[in-house]
């Protein structure tokens, strides 16, 4: 085992309650690129590795875990100052080993999980996200075990207890588990949580199911359809979209520039990102659609239009040229990250609406309008980039139920004959 390094403001409980509350990473250097951080929250400290990666050139970081602040260290989730430090080495070795090309020890989940993500950059699928959450539940508890180690009760208890977690921030600060006034409310948290855990469990057998293809392990028993399920019942049908009128209403509200972004979502059902990237270019009048990045799925997306639309678009695109965005900040750049939250708060205060939606829930809006004007559910979701129908159909799919009771009176058999 390293020796381990010393710090006056780290190594000890008392010395980390005297440091402020903030967002500062506290860095203590333990080798030639390798760095051990502290940041101290609200609800305790967490301890970060930073290693060199020379494939960028750069760092990369890792959340190792919480500090023993307030609970005794037991080196899985909860660790101590040089239980810190251990796992700091483990990780830039594991990183060294990639570099090199080379195995080191076992091959573990966490080895599996980095090769799914890098599989999936080079074929252009990757996302912040899915590492995001691999960083924060998955590697912390399952990370270090084996492939061949690894059995469905391990995988049992681990998705149960994270359906009960509060779940992290978008800073990676541990959220505190929430009091409900109501058990419907309580039901409704819990639903989410699970199927949060849902989507986590769905990365992870994917990640496994990787190695098991590439024959780093022997058998896939464990994480199988029979023996390892996802909680049940943990979809819901979004409710969270707009009425015509308030549509009608929130277009008026909004200032321009956030207006025309407003229209831009009303009329492709495009993701904000989606939206912010869009060129003049990708327009094309001539066959009435426009392209969208699509870039949860990595791939260009190619959205038809309503006449409507296009006119829209004439509108926009007219005296441009091919190389400027599409929608235009009133700063005169282009929309950057998460400036479409304020406005959008803003213009659905000023037009009265109290739907609890954001920015995204304009997407729901589209799919919401589309499916009970009776568009089949196949051209909606090829129009917002899924592959399949599957995500309308859960979301979606109950607001058909107008069009095909409508539909079955006009054109459903009729007889000639009353009772």
């Amino acid at each position: 085992m390293a020796r381990t390094v010393r710090d006056a403001k780290l190594d000890s409980r008392a010395a980390r309650r005297r440091l402020p509350e903030n967002n500062k990473q506290h860095w203590r250097s333990l080798h030639d690129g390798l760095h051990i951080g502290y940041r101290k929250g609200k609800r305790g400290g967490r301890w970060t590795a930073r290693v060199y990666d020379p494939r960028k050139p750069g760092y990369v970081q890792e959340i190792i875990g919480i500090a023993d602040d307030d609970s005794d260290a037991d080196g899985i989730r909860v660790f101590s100052w040089p239980q810190a430090q251990e796992k700091a080495r483990a990780i830039a070795t594991v990183l060294a080993a990639r570099v090199s090309g080379k195995s080191v020890g076992p091959y573990t989940v966490a080895d599996a999980m980095e090769d799914y993500h890098r599989q999936l950059e080079r074929e252009g699928k990757g996302s912040y996200d899915s590492r995001r959450r691999t960083d924060l539940y998955i590697l912390p508890v399952l990370g270090d075990i084996r492939l061949e180690d690894l059995n469905a009760d391990t995988l049992r208890d681990w998705l149960a207890n994270m359906a009960d977690h509060p779940g992290y921030s978008r800073g990676g600060e541990e959220r505190r588990k929430p009091e409900f006034e109501t058990s419907e409310k309580a039901a409704e948290y819990q639903r989410r949580r699970r199927d949060s855990a849902n989507r986590v469990l769905t990365m992870l057998k994917a990640g496994l199911n990787h190695a098991f293809n590439e024959g780093k392990v022997s058998n896939d028993a464990a994480w199988s359809p029979k023996r390892l399920k996802p909680f049940r019942s943990t979809s819901k049908a979004r409710p969270d979209y707009l009425t015509k009128e308030e549509v009608r209403r929130l277009v008026n509200a909004a200032p321009a520039g956030f207006r025309e972004l407003v229209q831009g979502a009303l009329h492709t059902g495009a993701r904000y990102g989606d939206l912010a990237s869009m060129n003049v270019g990708d327009f094309n009048p001539d066959a009435g659609l426009i392209i969208s990045a699509n870039a949860k799925a990595s791939r260009p997306t190619p959205t038809f239009l309503t006449d409507n639309a296009v006119a829209f678009f004439l509108r926009l695109c007219a005296d441009r040229s091919a190389s400027e965005p599409m929608f235009v900040h009133p700063t005169g750049s282009r929309w950057g990250k998460s400036q479409q939250a304020r406005p959008m708060k803003q213009a659905l205060e000023k037009a009265g609406i109290e739907v609890p939606i954001t920015f995204h829930g304009l997407r729901h809006t589209y799919a919401s309008h589309a499916t009970m004007n009776g568009v089949p559910l196949l051209v909606i979701a090829r129009n917002l980039g899924h592959r399949d129908t599957r995500m309308v159909e859960a979301h979606y799919g109950h607001l058909a139920d107008g069009y095909l009771r409508d539909t079955l009176r006009q054109s459903g058999p009729q007889w000639g004959f009353d009772d």
